[in-house]
């Protein structure tokens, strides 16, 4: 008895249909369209019994009515925010596949040792509020109700503000609810977003470590002036320095040690932007990820040396301002070896590999045992409204979750 491609296809494409205007899935947190998405869940997963949660933070969570609400859970949870314009498989399939394996479990009608849970995160994208992982942050104790008070949307509204204003029914529960007394095992199913699987013709990726990152908006500072009237050694040109200083992230990071060190510039503003004027200011930003901490260290310090060096003798000022970090999160063997022997007993191919995208997975992980798995993205697209998964490679993924699960939920003490 196996995962349904059918009926996975039928949640993720309703889904789909709870969106704002397109192109692609426009679904940010709390918002009409999001809450939509979230009833339907809940409507499927109250015809098997489940009771639904609203917590304080936003996030949503299903147990059986007649569960022991004080025993520990073993959890499958994702997202059903996204980001504008995106696409109808990022955290919705996490989120579906946990649906599918209640269906599952209540058609084996197998007696579990512990509780089976769903939790769908809020705010996982940081798309309205700005702070990525902010359900899941909360839910383990690291936002607090302050701090979400002080994220605020384009149009000034806070995060609490939205969640009360959308009338969600919010349950009296506290926060750090994650931790073991809670959930003992926590899985999360998602697609891969990168191409790694698809080229491989693997099915399955069991994650190891989500990496960390560091972020930094940099500033060039030069001096601007007339393109064709001055001389090439009396120039101070912010974008030349830049230009130098972007194409060192791509040369540091390739030689890192550890072979999965990434390092990326999106983002790039230059002034006055005029053909014939030498640029006076020119601000960029710098991505870099690695699941090895020191390695990440490592590169960074490196890319920051560089760039004082290349602005000293270009003669501009850079002023490089840290705007995001975190740390590398390795995730539980005992999880990863129970998905490892789920996928073998039904003869699965899988391959062992890091995340180089966050997951809710990462901020569980940091209070109790969490594993995750991929399932291959078609042209590695994600983000953007040709995202796309096949429905039968998410229902094997559910397929090696669940073996996982029944292992996970039979109780050892």
């Amino acid at each position: 008895m196996g995962a349904s491609a059918k009926r996975i296809r039928l949640d993720i494409e309703t889904i789909a249909g709870c969106s704002a205007s397109g192109p692609g899935t426009n679904r940010l947190s709390f918002t009409p369209e999001y809450w939509a998405a979230v009833d339907y869940v809940a409507a499927q997963m109250a015809a098997l019994g489940y009771e639904r949660e609203t917590t304080p933070h936003g996030n949503t969570r299903f147990r059986k009515r007649d569960a022991d609400r004080g025993e520990p859970a073993v959890a499958v949870g994702s997202h059903l925010d996204a980001v504008p314009h995106g696409g109808r498989f990022d955290g919705v399939a996490g989120v579906v596949a946990g649906v599918e394996i209640a269906r599952l479990l209540d058609d084996k009608g197998v007696r579990r040792g512990r509780p089976y849970e769903l939790i769908v995160f809020a705010e996982e994208e940081g798309a309205r509020f700005g702070s990525v992982l902010a359900g899941s942050k909360a839910l383990v104790g690291r936002l607090s109700e302050r701090e979400l008070a002080q994220m605020k949307d384009a149009h000034g509204t806070s995060y609490l503000e939205a969640l009360v204003a959308s009338g969600a029914r919010i349950s009296a529960a506290p926060g750090g609810e994650c931790e073991p007394p809670n959930v003992a095992s926590y899985f999360e199913l998602h697609i891969e977003q990168s191409l790694v699987l698809e080229a491989a013709h693997i099915p399955i990726g069991i994650v190891q470590a989500i990496v960390g990152l560091r972020q930094y908006k940099v500033s060039c500072a030069g001096v601007a002036n007339h393109a064709g009237a001055t001389p090439m050694h009396l120039r101070r040109d912010s974008l030349a320095a830049a230009a130098q200083a972007i194409a060192a992230v791509e040369e540091l990071a390739m030689a890192s040690a550890t072979g999965v060190t990434v390092g990326t510039v999106g983002r790039l503003v230059n002034e006055p932007n005029a053909a014939n004027v030498i640029p006076a200011r020119t601000v960029f930003t710098i991505d870099l990820r690695d699941t090895d901490a020191a390695a990440l260290d490592e590169v960074a310090e490196a890319v920051l040396e560089r760039i004082q060096r290349i602005a000293e003798a270009r003669q501009v000022q850079a002023r490089v301002t840290p705007t995001a970090e975190s740390a590398p999160v390795v995730l539980s063997s005992r999880l990863r070896d129970a998905l490892i022997r789920s996928a073998e007993r039904q003869g699965i191919g899988y391959l062992e590999m890091p995340s180089g995208a966050a997951h809710d997975a990462q901020e569980v992980a940091r209070v109790t045992d969490a594993a995750m798995i991929f399932v291959p993205s078609i042209g590695g697209r994600s983000h953007c409204p040709e995202e796309d998964t096949p429905y039968a490679a998410t229902a094997l993924g559910v397929d090696v979750l669940l073996g996982a699960i029944e292992e996970a939920s039979v109780r050892t003490a």
